[in-house]
C-alpha cells in the first residue's frame, strides 16, 4: 500500500496528513529502499509506515510549540525514518545471526542424540552377542566336563572290569542337551531379528490412537496414513513388525504400479482385493490398461507412512527397521508424476464468469480469491466475518493469525497446513469493486464466510474443505478447464504466484 517498484529498487511513499502539510508540506514522504526481494520490502514498508503514524501523532500534539528556525520538521521526520530503517536492518542481521546460531546448536545436540542412540543401540547389540559368546563357552566348557565324565566313568568301569552307571552317565547327557537346546533358542532368535515383537496390526493401533493422533495432523491425512498401512498388512500379512524383509516392501511396491486409480469405484472391478485388480490390469491389452496409480501417489499415500511407522515402531521396541539403508524401487513403467501448472488468462476468463452466476456463497467467491491470494481451500472455508477488515489506509486484509470461534462461542484452534500459513494476507483494491466486500459486511463476527460448506442439508459434514474441493473441481469440469492432476483447484495457487 506504500510501496512502489522502480528500475533502481523499491521505494516507500507515504502522503502526508491534511493537518500536517502546513509544517510538512504537501509532497509525499519518500525513501529509497534498494533493491530488496518483495517479502523483505513488504516488511520494511509496514515498520515505515508503522513508525511514521507515530512521528504524524507526535507533530500533531507538538505543533503548537514553537521549534527552532534551523529545524526543518521534514528533514528531521526524514531522518528518523531512515535511522529507524537502518536499526531495524541491523536488528534483523543480529537475530539472523542468533538464529543461526541457535539453529546450529540444535543441529550439533540434534548429531549428539542420534549418537547417543546409536551407541545405546550398539552397545545392547554387543552385550547380547557377549551374551550369546558367554552361554556358548559355558556350554562347550559343560559338554568338555561331561564329556571328560563319561570318559573318567568309563575308564574306572573299564579299570575295574564293572559295566558303567548309566545313570550318571545319562543324567550328564540331559544336562549338557538342556543347555545346548537353551543356546540354540537364542542363537535362532538372534539371527531372526531376536524376541518377537507386537503383531504390525497391534503396533499400528497403538501408533495411531497415542502418537499419530496427537501430534497436530489433520484427522483426514491419519485416518489415510492408517488405511494405506492396513493395505499393507493386507498384502503381507500381519506378522511381528520385526519379522518383515526387504522383499515384502518391494513386491508391494511392484504390486502398486499396476493398480488402477480409484479401483474400487470400476465397475469392472468391484468386490476384487488390489492384487486381483493389478492382475486384471496387467492382463488388459496395452491400449486398454486402465490409468495406474502415479509414481507420487505411490511415495507419498503409501511408501512415506510406512517409513514414519517403522521408524517410530523400530526406535520403540528396539529393533532395525527393515526400511533403513534400503532402496525399494519403484518398476520402469511407472505413471510417471505430473505437473500442476497455473491457469492461463484465457481460462480464467472462462471460469469466473460461471463462478460469477454462483448461487452459493463458496462457488462464487473461492474461484476469485483463490486465483488472486494463492490461499488454499481449507484457508478460505473456515473464514469467519471477523477474519475479513479494513485496516490503517483503508486496505481490507484477511487474518489467519487468530483463532475460530466455535457453535459454543468458544475459541478453537484454526488447522493451517503449517506456520508459515499463519499470516495476514492483504486484498488487492479490485477485489472490493466486485462486490465481495459488500457480502463480508453482511457476515457477523462469529458467522462463517461460506456456511453452505458445513453443513449438507441438517448434517454436518465431517470434511467441509474436501467437499468444498469436490465441488469446485466439478465447476472446472463444468467449465471444461479441469485436467487431472494438472489443472485442479489448487493450480490457482500457481496461478497467483505468476501473477505476483
Amino acid at each position: 500500500m506504500y510501496l512502489t517498484k522502480r528500475d533502481n529498487g523499491y521505494r516507500f511513499q507515504r502522503r502526508i496528513p491534511k493537518t500536517l502539510e502546513s509544517i510538512l508540506g504537501s509532497s509525499p514522504i519518500r525513501i529509497h529502499l534498494g533493491h530488496l526481494s518483495a517479502c523483505k520490502a513488504k516488511l520494511a514498508s509496514r515498520l515505515l509506515a508503522s513508525h511514521s503514524d507515530r512521528l504524524f501523532l507526535d507533530l500533531i500534539r507538538n505543533r503548537n510549540q514553537s521549534m527552532p528556525d534551523t529545524t526543518d520538521p521534514r528533514d528531521a521526520l526524514i531522518a528518523e525514518l531512515r535511522a529507524q530503517m537502518a536499526a531495524s536492518i541491523e536488528e534483523t542481521r543480529l537475530a539472523l545471526e542468533s538464529a543461526d546460531q541457535i539453529i546450529q546448536l540444535q543441529d550439533r545436540l540434534h548429531i549428539e542424540e542420534m549418537e547417543k542412540q546409536a551407541n545405546e543401540i550398539t552397545k545392547a547389540a554387543m552385550e547380547r552377542e557377549l551374551g550369546l559368546r558367554q552361554e556358548l563357552k559355558r556350554v562347550h566348557t559343560s559338554y568338555l566336563d561331561t564329556q571328560a565324565t563319561v570318559l573318567d566313568v568309563l575308564n574306572k568301569a573299564k579299570a575295574q572290569r564293572a559295566t558303567p552307571s548309566i545313570e550318571l552317565v545319562s543324567t550328564k547327557l540331559d544336562a549338557f542337551e538342556e543347555r545346548f537346546a537353551a543356546l540354540h533358542t537364542a542363537v535362532e532368535a538372534n539371527l531372526d531379528g531376536g524376541y518377537v515383537r507386537p503383531l504390525m496390526s497391534v503396533a499400528l493401533d497403538e501408533w495411531h490412537n497415542e502418537i499419530r493422533m496427537k501430534q497436530g495432523i489433520k484427522e483426514k491425512k491419519t485416518d489415510t496414513d492408517y488405511s494405506r498401512l492396513q493395505d499393507f498388512i493386507e498384502f503381507a500379512g500381519d506378522r511381528p513388525v520385526n519379522k518383515y524383509k526387504f522383499f515384502d516392501f518391494q513386491k508391494f511396491k511392484n504390486l502398486l504400479a499396476w493398480v488402477p486409480s480409484n479401483y474400487s469405484k470400476i465397475p469392472a472391478l468391484r468386490g476384487m482385493t488390489r492384487e486381483e485388480a493389478a492382475e486384471y490390469n496387467r492382463n488388459l491389452p496395452p491400449d486398454d490398461r486402465l490409468e495406474t496409480l502415479s509414481m507420487t501417489t505411490i511415495e507419498s499415500n503409501y511408501f512415506s507412512p510406512l517409513q514414519v511407522f517403522f521408524q517410530d515402531i523400530a526406535a520403540q521396541h528396539d529393533f532395525k527397521s527393515p526400511l533403513t539403508d534400503v532402496k525399494v524401487r519403484l518398476p520402469r513403467f511407472t505413471k510417471g508424476k505430473k505437473t500442476r501448472r497455473p491457469f492461463s488468462v484465457e481460462e480464467l476468463n472462462k471460469w469466473f464468469p460461471i463462478a460469477a452466476k454462483a448461487q452459493r456463497a463458496e462457488m462464487k467467491w473461492i474461484p476469485l480469491l483463490g486465483a488472486v491470494l494463492g490461499a488454499r481451500v481449507g484457508e478460505l472455508v473456515p473464514l469467519q466475518g471477523k477474519d475479513i477488515y479494513q485496516v490503517e489506509g483503508g486496505v481490507w486484509v484477511i487474518d489467519l493469525t487468530t483463532d475460530l470461534i466455535d457453535d459454543q462461542g468458544d475459541a478453537e484452534g484454526r488447522q493451517l497446513k503449517n506456520e508459515s500459513s499463519r499470516r495476514v494476507i492483504a486484498l488487492p483494491d479490485f477485489i472490493g469493486r466486485t462486490g465481495f466486500i459488500d457480502y463480508v459486511k453482511t457476515r457477523r463476527p462469529e458467522d462463517y464466510m461460506f456456511p453452505a460448506c458445513f453443513y449438507h442439508g441438517k448434517e454436518r459434514v465431517k470434511d467441509p474443505a474436501g467437499a468444498a474441493s469436490k465441488r469446485l473441481n466439478a465447476q472446472l469440469k463444468k467449465v471444461g478447464i479441469h485436467r487431472e492432476i494438472e489443472t485442479t483447484f489448487h493450480s490457482t495457487r500457481h496461478t497467483a504466484v505468476d501473477f505476483h
